[in-house]
């Protein structure tokens, strides 16, 4: 529909031609919408407001915030910086020690980062920290409550690999940032289902690598993405250690693409317990049979139900589990 139309009142709030132009060209709406809202708050930025009074998510909040930075249409102390894939140098600027000071005092958000983390970490950062923190802050854009997050998680790992005490270095905590970025770990929220995750595939670690009778020494890149694949399945020890059991059988070894297979295949099939693998799925050494008090016209390669009971409790002593 066109025509001509008339604003129903002067609402007070001025525009300039220079920043109309630039609004229109960006063909932005929500750029154009946070810019209102700002004008109408007196130039205040409140992430929670607009979102509240938008009806925005905050990472679109920050994507049009982004857009009218870009724009020069804002200035100053942003919250955090915007999120989401853009187009950025291929490697952070080279930062002098004066310009890492300036950044700490006009930045609220990065001066309350740092202390946050050096409060987490126990340790002042040094010149070299502070450079590192500001690259994870400003070059990857992850937002300081995604970076705390980042940080717990960096120090619980640490600790737990290398011994109570041990603190990571912001090296440690980069490399891992680079991950989080790629991952797309943009929220408080992305991030604690994030560290759920990687919990989950931390335990399934511990509890499958006794069973494979991998012991004294880590897991590689390869055996470790086996294992997470795995767990994300939904499988166990029981039923890893009946692919395990099976897998050598065949091949004579610990063979990872066979036993992937073989757990692939059970996954596609809705398998996961040993019950439902000996029912659905099983050879016939794993077929579940109903205990007999005379086995003697039976068939001695099938099992009892006892035998795979017994089959569980020993891979409970393997694990060290009590019975």
């Amino acid at each position: 529909m066109s025509g001509r139309f008339v604003l129903t009142e002067d609402g007070g709030i001025r525009l300039s031609g220079e920043a109309v132009d630039k609004l229109l060209a960006a063909a932005s709406g929500d750029a154009a919408l946070l810019y209102l809202h700002i004008l109408s708050r007196g130039g205040r930025f409140d992430r929670e407001d607009a979102v509240r009074t938008l009806h925005r998510s905050e990472q679109q909040m920050d994507d049009a915030m982004a857009v009218l930075a870009r724009l020069g249409l804002v200035t100053g102390d942003a919250p955090a910086p915007a999120r989401g894939p853009l187009q950025r140098p291929e490697e952070p600027p080279v930062r002098t020690a004066r310009e890492i000071e300036e950044i700490i005092e006009s930045d609220k958000s990065f001066r309350q980062l740092v202390t946050a983390v050096q409060r987490d970490l126990g340790t002042q950062l040094s010149s070299e920290g502070l450079r590192t923190l500001i690259d994870i802050y400003s070059y990857l854009r992850l937002p300081p409550d995604v970076i705390m997050a980042l940080v717990t998680w960096c120090r619980e790992e640490y600790r737990r690999r290398y011994g109570e005490g041990r603190v990571p270095s912001m090296r440690y905590i980069e490399r891992e940032a680079y991950v989080w970025e790629r991952e797309g770990i943009f929220s408080w929220e992305a991030a604690e289902q994030y560290i759920l995750g990687l919990r989950r595939m931390r335990d399934g670690e511990r509890e499958l690598t006794p069973v494979l009778g991998i012991s004294g020494r880590a897991l590689s890149a390869t055996e470790r993405r086996y294992i997470n694949a795995w767990t994300r399945m939904g499988f166990h020890a029981e039923a890893v250690a009946m692919a395990y059991d099976r897998t050598v059988v065949k091949t004579g070894r610990l063979t990872w693409r066979y036993m992937d297979s073989i757990l692939q295949s059970w996954h596609s099939k809705g398998l996961h317990t040993p019950d439902e693998i000996a029912a659905g799925d099983a050879p016939p050494a794993y077929r579940k049979v109903e205990p007999a008090p005379d086995r003697s016209g039976g068939d001695p390669g099938r099992v009892t139900a006892q035998e795979l009971e017994n089959m569980r409790a020993a891979i409970r002593r393997m694990k060290g589990e009590s019975q």
